[in-house]
């Protein structure tokens, strides 16, 4: 079987497993969708990476994945596991633009001062 071929059944197969899991979200009440967001952004993201990447991968990448059950909540359970550096990068982030709102601040309330003076 050509690479093409494996690249188009291989996106063939993750689509098929994302729709399933859109599926069986979507038949859960709204609560339990709503505490289900992360692994519902996770999920679609790494599809749309496998996707990226599909036209990368080697001819063996590709056939293991085709032949591979449930890729993507593997993938995902896998990435669970992983340690989540999310958080801090989001906490360094507002950190440092609080710190620039608070110089902003600052300024401002010295430039009020001085015209009122």
């Amino acid at each position: 079987m050509n690479r093409k071929r494996l690249e188009k059944i291989f996106c063939w197969k993750i689509s098929g497993e994302l729709k399933l899991f859109k599926f069986r979200i979507l038949k859960m009440k709204k609560k339990d969708i709503f505490q289900a967001a992360y692994q519902i952004d996770t999920v679609i993201c790494i599809y749309e990476l496998l996707i990226e990447t599909s036209t990368c991968m080697s001819e063996e990448a590709l056939q293991a994945g085709i032949s591979f059950p449930g890729i993507l909540m593997f993938l995902y359970e896998r990435w669970l596991s992983y340690e989540d550096v999310h958080m801090e990068d989001l906490m360094c982030c507002l950190n440092e633009e609080l710190a620039k709102i608070l110089k902003y601040y600052g300024e401002k309330k010295s430039k009020e001062k001085g015209n009122a003076a």
